[in-house]
């Protein structure tokens, strides 16, 4: 049985590893979903630059949903920083939004 091309029309996929109890299983993938405790689900997939990125997404409702998710970047320790993904209510035009 022949096996379907997953691979992006850009380019190369993403190489990933998924560790669990220190054991690496490596995939080949055209998208990584994360899913947080929170419930947030992002997206990691390859960026348009041909030297290398990768576009972080966080899927949402559309333009009337009611919450959106949104990354906030924080400080952390020494070289490290914080990412959180947030659940924001939408704001309305009364409350200048």
């Amino acid at each position: 049985m022949p096996t379907p091309d997953t691979a992006p029309e850009q380019g190369a996929p993403l190489h990933v590893e998924i560790v669990r109890d220190g054991v690496p299983t490596p995939f080949d993938a055209e998208e990584v979903r994360v899913t947080l405790p929170n419930g947030i689900v992002f997206r990691l997939y390859p960026g348009q630059d041909p030297a290398g990125s990768v576009v972080a997404d966080v899927p949402c409702g559309g333009p009337d949903a009611d919450e959106f998710a949104a990354f906030v970047l924080r400080p952390g320790a020494s070289n490290l920083f914080l990412i959180n993904a947030e659940r924001h209510g939408r704001r309305t035009a009364e409350e200048g939004g």
